[in-house]
Protein backbone atom coordinates (compact mmCIF):
# COMPACT_ATOMS: atom_id res chain seq x y z
CA UNK A 1 0.00 0.00 0.00
CA UNK A 2 3.23 2.11 0.85
CA UNK A 3 4.62 1.89 -2.46
CA UNK A 4 1.68 2.36 -4.10
CA UNK A 5 1.27 5.74 -2.97
CA UNK A 6 4.36 6.78 -3.46
CA UNK A 7 4.28 5.45 -7.02
CA UNK A 8 1.39 7.62 -7.51
CA UNK A 9 2.60 10.84 -5.89
CA UNK A 10 0.82 10.05 -3.05
CA UNK A 11 3.14 10.50 -0.79
CA UNK A 12 0.98 12.08 1.96
CA UNK A 13 -1.51 8.79 2.45
CA UNK A 14 1.75 6.68 2.52
CA UNK A 15 2.45 8.10 5.50
CA UNK A 16 -1.09 7.38 7.30
CA UNK A 17 -0.35 3.82 6.43
CA UNK A 18 3.29 3.95 7.77
CA UNK A 19 2.50 5.44 10.96
CA UNK A 20 -0.64 2.93 11.48
CA UNK A 21 1.29 0.04 10.86
CA UNK A 22 1.62 -2.62 14.30
CA UNK A 23 4.94 -3.84 13.14
CA UNK A 24 7.63 -2.23 10.47
CA UNK A 25 10.99 -3.36 8.77
CA UNK A 26 13.39 -1.65 6.50
CA UNK A 27 11.07 -2.29 3.37
CA UNK A 28 8.91 0.07 5.03
CA UNK A 29 10.78 2.79 5.89
CA UNK A 30 12.79 2.60 2.68
CA UNK A 31 9.37 3.08 0.96
CA UNK A 32 8.43 5.74 3.25
CA UNK A 33 12.07 7.10 2.00
CA UNK A 34 12.12 6.76 -1.57
CA UNK A 35 8.33 8.50 -1.33
CA UNK A 36 9.68 11.73 -0.06
CA UNK A 37 12.93 12.03 -2.40
CA UNK A 38 10.39 11.47 -4.61
CA UNK A 39 8.74 14.92 -3.92
CA UNK A 40 11.60 16.41 -3.00
CA UNK A 41 11.22 16.30 0.45
CA UNK A 42 14.79 15.70 1.21
CA UNK A 43 14.85 17.47 5.06
CA UNK A 44 12.00 14.56 5.65
CA UNK A 45 13.97 11.82 4.08
CA UNK A 46 17.28 12.26 5.51
CA UNK A 47 14.96 12.34 9.13
CA UNK A 48 13.99 8.71 8.14
CA UNK A 49 16.98 7.64 6.95
CA UNK A 50 18.58 8.85 10.04
CA UNK A 51 15.66 6.80 11.98
CA UNK A 52 16.07 3.26 10.40
CA UNK A 53 18.31 1.25 13.03
CA UNK A 54 19.64 -1.52 10.63
CA UNK A 55 20.50 0.21 6.90
CA UNK A 56 21.02 -1.81 3.79
CA UNK A 57 22.40 -0.36 0.75
CA UNK A 58 18.83 0.09 -0.89
CA UNK A 59 18.39 2.55 1.93
CA UNK A 60 21.81 4.26 1.46
CA UNK A 61 21.44 4.18 -2.57
CA UNK A 62 17.69 6.28 -1.80
CA UNK A 63 19.22 8.81 0.41
CA UNK A 64 22.47 9.63 -2.00
CA UNK A 65 20.49 9.24 -5.10
CA UNK A 66 17.97 12.03 -3.45
CA UNK A 67 20.82 14.29 -3.20
CA UNK A 68 22.30 13.92 -6.22
CA UNK A 69 18.51 14.28 -7.97
CA UNK A 70 18.51 17.84 -6.32
CA UNK A 71 21.97 18.79 -7.03
CA UNK A 72 23.12 18.46 -3.92
CA UNK A 73 26.38 17.02 -4.32
CA UNK A 74 27.65 18.21 -0.98
CA UNK A 75 25.93 16.44 0.82
CA UNK A 76 25.67 13.61 -1.74
CA UNK A 77 29.61 13.06 -1.48
CA UNK A 78 29.34 13.27 2.65
CA UNK A 79 27.01 10.36 2.65
CA UNK A 80 29.19 8.58 0.01
CA UNK A 81 32.09 9.00 1.91
CA UNK A 82 30.68 7.26 4.81
CA UNK A 83 29.11 4.51 3.20
CA UNK A 84 29.82 0.83 4.55
CA UNK A 85 29.21 -1.16 1.68
CA UNK A 86 29.41 0.41 -2.10
CA UNK A 87 27.85 -1.24 -5.12
CA UNK A 88 27.64 -0.55 -8.96
CA UNK A 89 24.47 1.73 -8.97
CA UNK A 90 26.34 3.86 -5.85
CA UNK A 91 29.32 4.83 -8.12
CA UNK A 92 26.93 5.01 -11.07
CA UNK A 93 24.72 7.36 -9.48
CA UNK A 94 27.34 9.71 -7.90
CA UNK A 95 29.33 9.71 -11.43
CA UNK A 96 25.66 10.73 -13.31
CA UNK A 97 25.73 13.56 -10.17
CA UNK A 98 29.43 15.10 -11.31
CA UNK A 99 28.76 14.78 -14.58
CA UNK A 100 25.41 17.15 -14.25
CA UNK A 101 27.17 19.50 -12.36
CA UNK A 102 29.69 19.71 -14.96
CA UNK A 103 32.53 18.61 -12.66
CA UNK A 104 33.52 15.85 -14.81
CA UNK A 105 37.45 15.74 -12.95
CA UNK A 106 35.24 14.12 -10.29
CA UNK A 107 33.70 11.89 -12.29
CA UNK A 108 36.65 10.73 -13.62
CA UNK A 109 38.56 10.02 -10.66
CA UNK A 110 35.78 8.25 -9.26
CA UNK A 111 35.46 5.55 -12.15
CA UNK A 112 38.86 5.29 -11.84
CA UNK A 113 38.77 4.09 -8.63
CA UNK A 114 35.37 2.17 -8.99
CA UNK A 115 36.29 -1.31 -7.89
CA UNK A 116 34.25 -2.95 -10.57
CA UNK A 117 33.18 -1.32 -13.24
CA UNK A 118 30.07 -3.14 -14.52
CA UNK A 119 28.19 -1.93 -17.90
CA UNK A 120 26.52 0.16 -15.92
CA UNK A 121 29.30 2.21 -14.18
CA UNK A 122 30.68 2.58 -17.78
CA UNK A 123 27.25 3.64 -19.11
CA UNK A 124 26.79 6.24 -16.61
CA UNK A 125 30.48 8.11 -17.70
CA UNK A 126 28.99 7.25 -21.71
CA UNK A 127 25.81 9.26 -20.89
CA UNK A 128 27.76 11.86 -18.93
CA UNK A 129 30.17 12.39 -21.87
CA UNK A 130 27.35 12.26 -24.66
CA UNK A 131 25.61 15.22 -22.91
CA UNK A 132 28.86 17.26 -22.95
CA UNK A 133 29.06 16.20 -26.85
CA UNK A 134 32.81 14.85 -26.14
CA UNK A 135 32.84 12.46 -28.81
CA UNK A 136 36.77 11.39 -28.19
CA UNK A 137 36.06 10.53 -24.80
CA UNK A 138 33.24 8.38 -25.09
CA UNK A 139 34.42 6.40 -28.34
CA UNK A 140 37.53 5.71 -26.64
CA UNK A 141 35.67 4.26 -23.60
CA UNK A 142 33.53 2.50 -25.47
CA UNK A 143 35.87 0.80 -27.82
CA UNK A 144 37.76 -0.52 -24.56
CA UNK A 145 34.40 -1.94 -22.91
CA UNK A 146 34.49 -5.72 -22.75
CA UNK A 147 30.45 -6.09 -22.49
CA UNK A 148 28.16 -3.50 -23.88
CA UNK A 149 24.59 -3.71 -23.80
CA UNK A 150 21.88 -1.51 -25.89
CA UNK A 151 22.21 1.45 -23.31
CA UNK A 152 25.79 1.87 -24.05
CA UNK A 153 25.27 1.35 -28.09
CA UNK A 154 22.69 4.46 -27.47
CA UNK A 155 24.82 6.52 -25.56
CA UNK A 156 27.74 6.75 -28.36
CA UNK A 157 25.31 6.82 -31.03
CA UNK A 158 23.64 10.01 -29.19
CA UNK A 159 27.00 11.56 -28.47
CA UNK A 160 27.92 11.18 -32.36
CA UNK A 161 25.06 12.84 -33.28
CA UNK A 162 25.11 15.60 -30.89
CA UNK A 163 28.64 16.60 -32.57
CA UNK A 164 27.58 16.09 -35.84
CA UNK A 165 28.98 12.81 -36.60
CA UNK A 166 25.98 11.22 -38.69
CA UNK A 167 27.99 8.88 -40.88
CA UNK A 168 29.70 7.35 -37.56
CA UNK A 169 26.58 7.54 -35.46
CA UNK A 170 24.82 5.87 -38.86
CA UNK A 171 27.82 3.25 -39.14
CA UNK A 172 27.67 2.56 -35.16
CA UNK A 173 23.71 1.76 -35.43
CA UNK A 174 24.60 -0.40 -38.52
CA UNK A 175 26.78 -2.67 -36.29
CA UNK A 176 24.19 -2.70 -33.57
CA UNK A 177 23.70 -6.37 -32.60
CA UNK A 178 20.16 -5.62 -31.03
CA UNK A 179 18.13 -2.53 -31.72
CA UNK A 180 15.37 -1.50 -29.30
CA UNK A 181 12.87 1.15 -30.28
CA UNK A 182 14.88 4.24 -28.30
CA UNK A 183 17.91 3.64 -30.24
CA UNK A 184 15.49 3.66 -33.57
CA UNK A 185 14.25 7.06 -31.67
CA UNK A 186 18.00 8.59 -31.39
CA UNK A 187 18.44 7.93 -34.56
CA UNK A 188 15.36 9.21 -36.32
CA UNK A 189 15.96 12.56 -34.04
CA UNK A 190 19.39 12.72 -35.05
CA UNK A 191 18.92 13.33 -39.17
CA UNK A 192 15.41 15.61 -37.97
CA UNK A 193 17.54 18.19 -35.92
CA UNK A 194 20.16 17.87 -39.02
CA UNK A 195 17.17 18.72 -41.65
CA UNK A 196 17.46 15.04 -43.16
CA UNK A 197 13.77 14.56 -43.43
CA UNK A 198 14.03 12.13 -46.16
CA UNK A 199 16.25 10.22 -44.36
CA UNK A 200 14.29 10.30 -41.21
CA UNK A 201 11.10 9.32 -42.42
CA UNK A 202 12.89 6.38 -44.47
CA UNK A 203 14.21 4.89 -41.22
CA UNK A 204 10.99 5.62 -39.48
CA UNK A 205 9.14 3.13 -42.82
CA UNK A 206 11.77 0.31 -42.05
CA UNK A 207 11.25 0.25 -38.32
CA UNK A 208 10.09 -3.06 -37.09
CA UNK A 209 8.35 -1.55 -33.81
CA UNK A 210 7.35 1.56 -33.23
CA UNK A 211 5.95 3.51 -30.06
CA UNK A 212 4.15 6.60 -29.94
CA UNK A 213 7.54 8.37 -29.11
CA UNK A 214 8.76 7.57 -32.43
CA UNK A 215 5.13 8.50 -33.86
CA UNK A 216 5.49 11.87 -32.52
CA UNK A 217 9.04 11.81 -33.07
CA UNK A 218 8.36 12.12 -36.75
CA UNK A 219 5.43 14.31 -36.21
CA UNK A 220 7.59 16.98 -34.34
CA UNK A 221 10.38 16.84 -36.72
CA UNK A 222 8.37 17.66 -39.22
CA UNK A 223 6.25 20.75 -37.44
CA UNK A 224 9.86 21.87 -36.83
CA UNK A 225 10.63 21.71 -40.98
CA UNK A 226 7.80 23.80 -41.64
CA UNK A 227 6.03 20.60 -42.93
CA UNK A 228 2.62 20.24 -41.34
CA UNK A 229 0.43 18.82 -44.02
CA UNK A 230 3.25 15.89 -43.83
CA UNK A 231 2.96 15.82 -39.58
CA UNK A 232 -1.16 16.03 -40.28
CA UNK A 233 -1.16 12.81 -42.60
CA UNK A 234 1.12 10.97 -40.12
CA UNK A 235 -1.11 12.32 -37.44
CA UNK A 236 -3.97 10.73 -39.00
CA UNK A 237 -2.07 7.62 -39.52
CA UNK A 238 -1.68 6.58 -35.63
CA UNK A 239 -2.82 3.39 -33.79
CA UNK A 240 -2.39 5.58 -30.99
CA UNK A 241 -2.22 9.32 -29.99
CA UNK A 242 -1.24 11.20 -26.40
CA UNK A 243 -1.24 14.71 -25.44
CA UNK A 244 2.29 15.50 -27.05
CA UNK A 245 1.06 14.22 -30.58
CA UNK A 246 -2.40 16.68 -30.04
CA UNK A 247 0.47 19.39 -29.34
CA UNK A 248 3.09 18.84 -32.07
CA UNK A 249 -0.11 19.75 -34.71
CA UNK A 250 -1.69 22.41 -32.14
CA UNK A 251 2.16 23.92 -32.73
CA UNK A 252 2.26 23.44 -36.49
CA UNK A 253 -1.01 25.22 -36.75
CA UNK A 254 0.44 28.28 -34.36
CA UNK A 255 3.53 28.10 -36.29
CA UNK A 256 2.11 28.87 -39.89
CA UNK A 257 -0.29 31.50 -38.22
CA UNK A 258 -3.34 29.88 -38.88
CA UNK A 259 -5.13 30.88 -36.00
CA UNK A 260 -8.43 29.77 -36.82
CA UNK A 261 -7.28 26.23 -37.61
CA UNK A 262 -5.32 26.24 -34.36
CA UNK A 263 -8.58 27.34 -32.50
CA UNK A 264 -10.87 24.25 -34.44
CA UNK A 265 -7.89 22.24 -33.72
CA UNK A 266 -7.66 23.07 -30.16
CA UNK A 267 -11.19 22.81 -29.42
CA UNK A 268 -11.21 19.18 -30.68
CA UNK A 269 -8.83 17.91 -28.60
CA UNK A 270 -9.69 14.92 -25.97
CA UNK A 271 -7.51 16.63 -23.44
CA UNK A 272 -5.30 19.92 -22.94
CA UNK A 273 -2.66 20.61 -20.60
CA UNK A 274 -0.72 23.24 -19.85
CA UNK A 275 1.56 23.46 -22.77
CA UNK A 276 -1.46 23.53 -25.43
CA UNK A 277 -2.61 26.20 -23.52
CA UNK A 278 0.33 27.80 -23.63
CA UNK A 279 0.89 27.37 -27.52
CA UNK A 280 -2.77 28.84 -27.95
CA UNK A 281 -2.04 32.27 -25.98
CA UNK A 282 1.49 32.44 -27.23
CA UNK A 283 -0.03 32.35 -30.81
CA UNK A 284 -2.77 35.02 -30.19
CA UNK A 285 -1.10 37.69 -29.29
CA UNK A 286 -4.69 40.05 -29.57
CA UNK A 287 -7.39 40.43 -27.37
CA UNK A 288 -8.52 36.41 -27.86
CA UNK A 289 -5.06 35.48 -25.93
CA UNK A 290 -6.73 37.54 -23.17
CA UNK A 291 -9.93 35.28 -23.40
CA UNK A 292 -8.31 32.05 -23.35
CA UNK A 293 -5.68 33.20 -20.51
CA UNK A 294 -9.40 33.51 -18.49
CA UNK A 295 -10.46 29.93 -19.76
CA UNK A 296 -7.03 28.43 -18.77
CA UNK A 297 -7.26 29.60 -14.70
CA UNK A 298 -10.96 29.03 -14.76
CA UNK A 299 -10.05 25.16 -15.89
CA UNK A 300 -7.56 25.01 -12.40
CA UNK A 301 -4.09 25.12 -14.50
CA UNK A 302 -1.50 26.90 -12.85
CA UNK A 303 0.05 29.49 -15.46
CA UNK A 304 3.72 28.92 -15.56
CA UNK A 305 6.72 31.26 -16.68
CA UNK A 306 5.63 30.41 -20.40
CA UNK A 307 2.00 31.46 -19.61
CA UNK A 308 2.61 34.31 -17.92
CA UNK A 309 5.63 35.60 -20.21
CA UNK A 310 3.05 35.24 -23.17
CA UNK A 311 0.20 36.47 -21.70
CA UNK A 312 2.32 40.06 -20.45
CA UNK A 313 3.60 40.40 -24.08
CA UNK A 314 0.03 39.77 -25.46
CA UNK A 315 -1.04 42.80 -22.61
CA UNK A 316 1.85 44.86 -24.23
CA UNK A 317 1.41 44.99 -27.82
CA UNK A 318 -2.54 45.33 -27.32
CA UNK A 319 -1.43 48.21 -24.33
CA UNK A 320 -3.80 46.68 -22.25
CA UNK A 321 -2.46 47.56 -18.67
CA UNK A 322 -5.26 47.31 -16.28
CA UNK A 323 -5.32 43.81 -17.74
CA UNK A 324 -1.46 43.59 -17.27
CA UNK A 325 -1.15 45.11 -13.89
CA UNK A 326 -4.04 42.46 -12.67
CA UNK A 327 -1.60 39.29 -14.32
CA UNK A 328 1.33 41.24 -12.71
CA UNK A 329 -0.44 40.73 -9.43
CA UNK A 330 -1.10 36.69 -9.71
CA UNK A 331 2.69 37.00 -10.78
CA UNK A 332 4.32 38.45 -7.25
CA UNK A 333 1.08 35.54 -6.05
CA UNK A 334 2.73 33.09 -7.36
CA UNK A 335 6.32 33.73 -6.81
CA UNK A 336 7.65 34.29 -10.11
CA UNK A 337 8.70 37.63 -9.73
CA UNK A 338 12.20 36.88 -9.48
CA UNK A 339 12.14 34.60 -12.42
CA UNK A 340 13.76 36.43 -15.49
CA UNK A 341 11.91 35.90 -18.37
CA UNK A 342 8.93 36.71 -16.45
CA UNK A 343 10.10 40.33 -15.62
CA UNK A 344 11.53 40.82 -18.45
CA UNK A 345 8.14 40.57 -20.26
CA UNK A 346 6.43 42.77 -17.63
CA UNK A 347 8.95 45.67 -18.19
CA UNK A 348 8.06 45.01 -21.88
CA UNK A 349 4.54 45.26 -20.98
CA UNK A 350 4.62 48.53 -18.95
CA UNK A 351 6.88 50.11 -21.25
CA UNK A 352 4.59 49.53 -24.72
CA UNK A 353 1.59 50.69 -22.63
CA UNK A 354 2.92 54.02 -21.88
CA UNK A 355 4.72 53.32 -18.54
CA UNK A 356 7.93 53.78 -18.25
CA UNK A 357 8.66 54.92 -14.86
CA UNK A 358 6.93 51.39 -13.82
CA UNK A 359 9.16 49.74 -16.24
CA UNK A 360 11.87 51.63 -14.46
CA UNK A 361 10.69 50.60 -11.23
CA UNK A 362 10.32 47.15 -12.07
CA UNK A 363 14.13 46.85 -13.16
CA UNK A 364 15.17 48.61 -10.52
CA UNK A 365 14.27 46.33 -7.65
CA UNK A 366 15.54 43.23 -9.45
CA UNK A 367 18.02 41.31 -7.44
CA UNK A 368 18.37 39.02 -10.21
CA UNK A 369 19.25 40.01 -13.37
CA UNK A 370 20.51 38.86 -16.53
CA UNK A 371 21.18 39.76 -20.25
CA UNK A 372 17.75 39.78 -20.74
CA UNK A 373 16.04 41.71 -18.11
CA UNK A 374 19.10 44.78 -19.27
CA UNK A 375 17.83 44.38 -22.86
CA UNK A 376 14.18 45.03 -21.90
CA UNK A 377 14.69 48.01 -20.16
CA UNK A 378 17.03 49.02 -22.92
CA UNK A 379 14.75 48.54 -25.62
CA UNK A 380 11.75 49.99 -23.10
CA UNK A 381 13.86 53.14 -23.45
CA UNK A 382 14.82 52.96 -27.10
CA UNK A 383 10.94 52.87 -28.17
CA UNK A 384 10.39 55.58 -25.71
CA UNK A 385 12.43 57.87 -27.11
CA UNK A 386 15.04 58.06 -24.19
CA UNK A 387 17.80 57.19 -26.67
CA UNK A 388 20.43 58.86 -23.67
CA UNK A 389 19.15 56.60 -21.03
CA UNK A 390 19.17 53.71 -23.28
CA UNK A 391 23.10 54.08 -24.02
CA UNK A 392 23.88 54.43 -20.20
CA UNK A 393 21.87 51.55 -18.86
CA UNK A 394 24.12 49.35 -22.48
CA UNK A 395 27.54 51.20 -20.38
CA UNK A 396 26.09 50.12 -17.03
CA UNK A 397 25.09 46.80 -18.31
CA UNK A 398 28.80 45.94 -19.23
CA UNK A 399 30.48 47.76 -16.35
CA UNK A 400 28.78 44.69 -14.29
CA UNK A 401 30.10 42.13 -16.56
CA UNK A 402 27.05 41.43 -18.88
CA UNK A 403 27.36 39.98 -22.38
CA UNK A 404 25.55 41.93 -25.04
CA UNK A 405 23.88 39.75 -27.63
CA UNK A 406 21.92 41.04 -30.90
CA UNK A 407 18.70 41.91 -29.07
CA UNK A 408 20.60 44.33 -27.07
CA UNK A 409 22.17 45.97 -30.29
CA UNK A 410 19.16 45.56 -31.85
CA UNK A 411 17.74 48.15 -28.58
CA UNK A 412 20.64 50.53 -29.44
CA UNK A 413 20.20 50.87 -33.05
CA UNK A 414 16.52 51.49 -32.31
CA UNK A 415 17.52 54.49 -29.33
CA UNK A 416 19.95 55.84 -32.25
CA UNK A 417 17.27 55.86 -35.10
CA UNK A 418 14.57 57.63 -33.08
CA UNK A 419 16.68 60.19 -31.51
CA UNK A 420 18.86 60.81 -35.07
CA UNK A 421 22.28 59.80 -33.69
CA UNK A 422 24.01 58.68 -36.79
CA UNK A 423 27.39 58.64 -35.38
CA UNK A 424 26.25 56.61 -32.54
CA UNK A 425 24.56 54.42 -34.10
CA UNK A 426 27.07 53.61 -36.43
CA UNK A 427 29.72 52.91 -34.22
CA UNK A 428 27.21 50.85 -32.15
CA UNK A 429 26.85 48.76 -35.96
CA UNK A 430 30.37 48.38 -36.61
CA UNK A 431 31.12 47.48 -32.80
CA UNK A 432 28.69 44.41 -33.18
CA UNK A 433 31.64 42.35 -35.05
CA UNK A 434 34.42 43.80 -34.28
CA UNK A 435 34.07 43.98 -30.15
CA UNK A 436 31.39 41.32 -29.98
CA UNK A 437 31.62 38.60 -32.39
CA UNK A 438 28.56 39.30 -33.43
CA UNK A 439 27.09 38.96 -36.77
CA UNK A 440 24.34 41.43 -37.67
CA UNK A 441 21.52 40.20 -38.81
CA UNK A 442 18.56 41.56 -41.03
CA UNK A 443 16.67 43.66 -38.02
CA UNK A 444 20.22 45.10 -37.65
CA UNK A 445 20.61 46.72 -41.31
CA UNK A 446 16.61 47.39 -41.15
CA UNK A 447 17.76 49.84 -38.39
CA UNK A 448 20.76 50.91 -39.49
CA UNK A 449 19.12 52.17 -43.42
CA UNK A 450 16.58 53.62 -41.60
CA UNK A 451 18.51 55.35 -39.41
CA UNK A 452 20.28 56.52 -42.33
CA UNK A 453 17.51 57.27 -44.11
CA UNK A 454 15.38 59.05 -41.82
CA UNK A 455 18.68 61.61 -41.31
CA UNK A 456 18.88 61.86 -45.35
CA UNK A 457 21.99 59.91 -45.80
CA UNK A 458 20.78 58.51 -48.54
CA UNK A 459 22.97 57.21 -50.51
CA UNK A 460 24.72 55.64 -47.65
CA UNK A 461 21.40 53.76 -46.98
CA UNK A 462 21.54 52.62 -50.35
CA UNK A 463 25.29 51.72 -50.44
CA UNK A 464 24.62 49.86 -46.73
CA UNK A 465 21.53 47.92 -48.15
CA UNK A 466 23.71 46.74 -51.46
CA UNK A 467 25.86 44.83 -48.88
CA UNK A 468 22.66 42.65 -47.36
CA UNK A 469 23.68 39.03 -48.39
CA UNK A 470 21.04 37.51 -50.27
CA UNK A 471 19.76 35.20 -47.97
CA UNK A 472 18.18 38.13 -46.10
CA UNK A 473 14.56 39.92 -46.29
CA UNK A 474 13.60 42.78 -48.81
CA UNK A 475 11.94 44.58 -46.45
CA UNK A 476 15.05 46.73 -46.40
CA UNK A 477 14.93 47.82 -49.48
CA UNK A 478 11.27 48.92 -48.71
CA UNK A 479 12.43 51.12 -46.19
CA UNK A 480 15.13 52.55 -48.25
CA UNK A 481 11.91 53.61 -50.57
CA UNK A 482 10.26 55.06 -48.21
CA UNK A 483 12.67 57.14 -47.02
CA UNK A 484 13.56 58.34 -50.69
CA UNK A 485 9.84 59.22 -50.72
CA UNK A 486 9.99 61.89 -47.78
CA UNK A 487 13.35 63.33 -48.43
CA UNK A 488 11.79 63.81 -52.24
CA UNK A 489 14.52 61.83 -53.89
CA UNK A 490 13.05 60.20 -57.04
CA UNK A 491 16.47 59.20 -58.62
CA UNK A 492 17.52 57.33 -55.87
CA UNK A 493 13.42 55.66 -55.82
CA UNK A 494 13.63 54.99 -59.15
CA UNK A 495 16.67 52.57 -58.53
CA UNK A 496 15.86 51.27 -55.09
CA UNK A 497 12.26 50.21 -57.30
CA UNK A 498 14.19 48.50 -60.25
CA UNK A 499 15.63 46.44 -57.65
CA UNK A 500 12.90 45.86 -55.74
CA UNK A 501 11.28 44.98 -58.74
CA UNK A 502 13.91 42.16 -59.90
CA UNK A 503 13.81 40.23 -55.90
CA UNK A 504 10.07 40.73 -55.53
CA UNK A 505 6.55 40.90 -56.74
CA UNK A 506 5.30 44.02 -55.21
CA UNK A 507 3.03 43.33 -52.28
CA UNK A 508 0.49 46.05 -50.47
CA UNK A 509 2.89 48.17 -48.77
CA UNK A 510 5.01 48.22 -51.70
CA UNK A 511 2.62 48.84 -53.90
CA UNK A 512 0.60 51.68 -52.33
CA UNK A 513 4.68 53.37 -51.77
CA UNK A 514 5.14 52.99 -54.99
CA UNK A 515 1.21 54.59 -55.90
CA UNK A 516 2.26 57.44 -53.85
CA UNK A 517 5.75 58.23 -55.45
CA UNK A 518 4.24 58.13 -58.97
CA UNK A 519 1.22 60.57 -58.03
CA UNK A 520 4.16 63.15 -56.44
CA UNK A 521 6.13 63.19 -59.36
CA UNK A 522 2.66 63.60 -61.78
CA UNK A 523 3.46 60.15 -63.01
CA UNK A 524 -0.56 59.72 -62.75
CA UNK A 525 -0.51 56.69 -65.54
CA UNK A 526 2.02 54.94 -63.15
CA UNK A 527 0.08 55.11 -60.52
CA UNK A 528 -2.84 53.82 -62.23
CA UNK A 529 -1.00 50.75 -63.23
CA UNK A 530 0.22 50.22 -60.10
CA UNK A 531 -3.46 50.21 -58.15
CA UNK A 532 -4.73 48.02 -61.19
CA UNK A 533 -1.96 45.71 -60.61
CA UNK A 534 -2.78 45.40 -56.94
CA UNK A 535 -6.48 44.97 -57.65
CA UNK A 536 -5.19 42.01 -60.34
CA UNK A 537 -3.97 40.31 -58.19
CA UNK A 538 -6.07 40.21 -55.05
CA UNK A 539 -4.03 42.79 -52.59
CA UNK A 540 -5.93 45.02 -50.25
CA UNK A 541 -4.54 47.44 -47.90
CA UNK A 542 -5.08 45.87 -44.12
CA UNK A 543 -7.71 48.30 -41.97
CA UNK A 544 -6.05 49.83 -39.01
CA UNK A 545 -7.49 49.16 -35.91
CA UNK A 546 -7.60 51.03 -32.17
CA UNK A 547 -9.15 50.11 -29.13
CA UNK A 548 -9.44 51.07 -25.91
CA UNK A 549 -9.63 49.03 -22.51
CA UNK A 550 -12.80 50.59 -20.11
CA UNK A 551 -13.48 48.70 -16.81
CA UNK A 552 -11.30 45.15 -17.61
CA UNK A 553 -12.97 45.26 -20.92
CA UNK A 554 -11.69 46.07 -24.58
CA UNK A 555 -13.62 47.52 -26.90
CA UNK A 556 -12.24 47.85 -30.65
CA UNK A 557 -12.91 50.34 -33.57
CA UNK A 558 -11.94 49.41 -36.90
CA UNK A 559 -12.72 51.76 -39.83
CA UNK A 560 -16.81 50.99 -41.23
CA UNK A 561 -17.11 47.93 -38.82
CA UNK A 562 -21.04 48.00 -37.69
CA UNK A 563 -20.48 44.97 -35.71
CA UNK A 564 -20.44 47.09 -32.32
CA UNK A 565 -23.39 46.59 -30.43
CA UNK A 566 -23.35 50.25 -29.68
CA UNK A 567 -22.42 51.39 -32.97
CA UNK A 568 -24.80 54.07 -33.62
CA UNK A 569 -24.67 55.75 -30.26
CA UNK A 570 -20.99 55.51 -31.22
CA UNK A 571 -21.91 57.41 -34.62
CA UNK A 572 -23.96 60.13 -33.22
CA UNK A 573 -21.59 60.82 -30.55
CA UNK A 574 -18.55 61.46 -33.01
CA UNK A 575 -21.12 63.70 -35.27
CA UNK A 576 -21.46 65.92 -32.43
CA UNK A 577 -18.17 66.24 -31.38
CA UNK A 578 -17.46 66.77 -34.79
CA UNK A 579 -19.86 69.87 -34.70
CA UNK A 580 -18.33 71.07 -31.54
CA UNK A 581 -14.63 70.79 -32.63
CA UNK A 582 -15.31 73.05 -36.02
CA UNK A 583 -16.38 75.75 -33.57
CA UNK A 584 -14.80 79.20 -34.44
CA UNK A 585 -12.68 80.09 -31.68
CA UNK A 586 -12.64 76.29 -29.78
CA UNK A 587 -9.21 75.36 -28.35
CA UNK A 588 -8.20 72.19 -28.46
CA UNK A 589 -5.50 70.50 -25.97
Amino acid sequence: MISGYVKNGKVLDARKVFDTMPVRNVVSWTAMLTGYVRCGDLDEARRFFDAISSKNIVCWNAMLSGYVSSGRMREARELFDVMPVKNCVTWATMIEGWFCKGVVSEAEDLFGRAPDKSVLVFNAMLSGYAERGDVGAAYKLFTGMCKRDVASWTSVIKCCLKNGELGRARGLFNEMPKKDVVVWTVMIRGYLDNNLIEEARKLFDDMPHRDVVTWNCMISGYVQNGMLRDALELFRDMPERNIVSWNSILQGYVQEKDMVQARSFFEEMPQKDRTSWNTMISGDQNEGALVLYVLMLQTGLQPDQGTLSSIMSACGTLAVHGFGRAVHASVVKIGYETDAMVTSTIISMYSKCGLLNDSVSMFERMVNRDTVTWNAIIVAHAYAGSAIEALNLFRRMIQYGFRPDNVTFLGLLVACSHSGMVDEGLNYFMSMERDWNLIPRAEHFACMIDLLGRSGYLFEAYELVKQLPVDLPTHTWEILLSSCRVHNNYELAERVMQNLSCIKRPNTGTGVLLSNIYAARGMWNDTEIIRTSLEHNGFKKELACSWIEMKGQIYCFVYRDKSHPQAEYIKKELESLSVVMKEPGLRIH
